[in-house]
This record gives C-alpha cells, structure tokens and sequence, in this order.
C-alpha cells in the first residue's frame, strides 16, 4: 500500500492545508451566508499518494438564484485563492467554476472551487453538483475500509479505466468506493468481475435494465434515480473485466503499477501497415477551443460519421479512432475495402413488398433487376477510392459538413485538416509525439477477450 495510500508526512502536510483552505474559506463565505465544505477523495480518506487534489463547495440557499449562485460563488472562490496566494483559471461544467493552484509549504495543490445548492434533499438536486456533498456522507458512513477503495482505483488507473470524463469514459472515484461498499473488498469485487459480462446490476434488480441500459448498472444510493456507473463505455467495462481475469490468474504488482508503453516507432508502424495489408487514412486538425468534455464526444461523432459516409459509398472500415493532445486532434480510419468499381449493386425489398413501388420510383432513372426475389438497383458510384471521398469532404463548405453530420465544434477545423492516406500515414507518425505512438502500440496489441 506504500506506493497508493499517502505516506504520514504526506496526510500531516494536507490536513494542515485543509485546515487552512477550510479558516480562508469560511471567511470569505461568511457575508454571503455560504457554507464552504470540502468534498472528492480527501473528504473520504480514499485519496491517492501524491495526488494533492482538493474540491471546494461552496454551498448556496436553494433559495438564491443560479446567477446569484455562479457569480457570487466566483467572487467567493477568487478571494480564497487570492488570500492563499494562488493563481485560478475559470472552467466550465454544467456552470463555472475556479479551477486554482495553491502552493503550502513546499507542496503545490489543485483546489477546484465549485458552487452548488445545499440540498438536503439529493433527489430534488438544482444543479449536477449538488449530489456530491451527500456522496461524501454517504461513503463515510458505510466504507468501512478506505485503502480497498484506494487499491481499486489505483488497479483501474493502471487499466487505463479510471476516470468519468468523457476522454476516458471509466469508473468515477465514487463508483470505485461504491464498489468497494457493495462488495465488502478489493478481492472479492475482483473475483466476481473476472466473470463479468454485460449488462451488470449490481442491486440485482433486473427490470433497472429497462430504465438504464448500459454496460454496467450501481443505482447511487443518494438519488434512485441515477446510474453511478452511466460514464463507463463497453471498451471501459471489459478492460476492467480483463483486469480482474488476470489479478485472479497471476496477482502482480505491474497490474497495479504498469511499464509505461513505449510508443510505436514509424518503423515499426510500417512495418505493421504491410503486414496487415489494410489502407490508413488520417485527418490531422487543429484543436478547437473547448474542454476535454465537449472535444471528445465531438471527435468520437465524427470518426462515426466519415464510417457511415465511408459505408454508403461502398467502403468498408475496419477500425476508427481518435487522438488529441493539447494542439491538435487526430482522426484515424483503417479501411479493408478502399476502391470500388464505377457501378455499386444495391439489394431493395422482396418483389411482393409494400415498399417495392417505392423502390422503384426512387431508382426509375437507374437499371433495376431481379435476383432471388428482390428488386436489385446498379448504381453509379459517387467515389472509387476512400481518398476521392476524403479530399472531397475537407474541400465541403461548413455548412454542408454540418448537414453530413459533422458536429459543430469541429466543422470549421475539417475544411483546414491534413489528409494522409496509405503510404503517406507513416508521415504523421513522424510528426507527431511519442504519445501518438502509444496510442498506435494500443491500436496494434491490446486485447480485451475476457475468456
């Protein structure tokens, strides 16, 4: 546990910067009649060695106005920073918050200042954050053994699985606490996770499926009506599963505290594109000016999108992703099928379907045919290669992008993207850093079968 639960020197210097956050805090809430109460992992005990992370709430009357509560919560939470020497920026959720950096005694700390109503109700919530304070009572009462929780989450960083933002889409603190709670430890949650196939529910309550379909289903304790576990994707889910079935077959320290990858070279990257016999296509595109929150969703949409365009054109994908660093976005298709004839064959519905008419009014300027009973269309193709479909999209004014589907965000950094197909791949390889390449190892190697 040396390495994941904070040493004592470690809690001593937090809790005295607790104490100080908590007197600055205070002080400056008190002519606003708010009441500061800091909440995340240290609230609980489950935080992770040097991981020196506080979450402030500054918490409103229900009674006061969401303007009132976002302007005068900044107010609050700029003049502790300022009384604390440290600096802030202003992000975004579902409202503004401060997002600050507060050095004490040698150590520098990341305070998120949050507003929020002071429910006492969490089912009858104002705003997304107002749950929070109650998880953290919540979690006190009934964990009854802190460092599981830290183990777990430290085994589901190391599965690259932790996390609830939209880049990781894995398992939030809390739901890693909920875990823990609900399974009573570290080794007996794994143990049955190693079996895990979707969907899960935990509370045993089948008919929750109906309400909330995903991967995996934990109710949150304070609001019934909410899935803790909503953020984490299939691919998130069965990495974690993948985990377990190798904890429970080979215990090992490196499931824990992994080598970190080493990125893939441009030449062994070329050596994989022969070997693999498939053609690569990548769009390089400057990132927008938006949170991780919003950039991600977007990205993934769009991957999606130039599939379907891909699909409808004769194409076939057989894989998409997507990168990002802090200066641009990469989107990546790897095609199996990339040149098409000039003629694509379209199956319609059965010759004795209500739908046939249609069909054929639809394609009356086409050569229609049967086979096996069903109304056959030859159609012109509008592209025969992957790359004429691509360079025609970056060439698309926005608002057509956005009538393909393109999300906004990121419409007007298409018309200005680098193209790189087949051979040409291996350049952005070259020009990007090594944190693409892991990427790429990812691509190549991971496996995720659970059997």
């Amino acid at each position: 546990m040396l390495k994941i639960k904070p040493k004592a020197h470690e809690m001593e210097k937090a809790e005295a910067f607790a104490k100080k956050l908590r007197e600055v805090a205070e002080r400056s809430a008190k002519t606003y009649g708010v009441k500061p109460m800091i909440c995340g992992s240290y609230a609980k005990n489950t935080w992770l060695a040097a991981k020196n992370e506080f979450d402030m709430f500054l918490l409103f009357n229900p009674l006061a106005s969401r303007k009132q509560m976002e302007q005068e919560g900044l107010d609050i939470a700029k003049s502790i920073v300022k009384d604390m020497g440290g600096s802030y920026e202003i992000a975004y959720a579902e409202h503004p918050y401060a997002r600050s950096s507060i050095k004490s005694d040698g150590t520098t700390y990341t305070v998120d200042l949050v507003p929020a109503y002071d429910i006492k109700d969490p089912k009858k919530i104002q705003s997304a954050v107002d749950r929070t304070p109650h998880h953290v009572i919540y979690v006190n009462k009934h964990l009854k053994f802190p460092d599981e929780a830290r183990l777990l989450k430290q085994f589901c960083k190391a599965a690259g699985c932790y996390g609830a933002d939209t880049k990781t889409q894995g398992f939030s603190g809390y739901l890693c606490e909920l875990l823990i709670v609900s399974y009573g430890s570290f080794e007996l949650l794994t143990k049955n996770a190693a079996k895990w196939r979707v969907p899960v529910i935990v509370d045993e309550d089948r008919e929750l499926f109906k309400k909330f379909k995903a991967p995996l289903i934990l109710i949150d304790p304070v609001d019934p009506n909410r899935n803790v576990s909503a953020a984490v994707s299939i691919e998130s889910f069965y990495r974690f599963v993948r985990q377990c079935k190798e904890f429970m077959e080979k215990p090992s320290m490196s499931l824990f505290f992994p080598e970190r990858l080493k990125p893939y070279s441009a030449k062994e990257v070329q050596k994989e594109l022969r070997k693999r016999g498939t053609r690569w296509y990548a769009l390089e595109l400057e990132r927008p000016d938006v949170v991780d929150d919003i950039l991600w969703p977007q990205l993934r949409r769009c991957s999606e999108i130039l599939e379907k365009m891909a699909v409808a054109n004769g194409f076939r994908c057989l894989r998409r992703g997507v990168w990002a660093d802090e200066r641009k976005c990469i989107i990546v298709l790897e095609m199996d099928i990339w040149s098409v004839p000039a003629v694509l064959k379209k199956i319609g519905p059965d010759i004795y379907s209500k739908h046939a008419d249609d069909f054929l009014k639809h394609y009356k300027t086409e050569k229609v045919f049967i086979e096996d009973s069903k109304w056959v269309v030859e159609r012109e193709s509008n592209y025969i290669a992957m790359l004429h479909l691509l360079q025609d999209l970056v060439s698309f004014t926005e608002k057509k992008l956005l009538e393909n589907g393109i999300p906004n965000k990121l419409s007007k950094k298409i018309k200005e993207a680098k193209l790189y197909a087949g051979g040409n791949f291996i350049n952005i390889v070259k020009g990007t850093d090594s944190d693409f390449g892991r990427f790429l190892r990812n691509w190549f190697e991971e496996d995720m079968n659970v059997v």
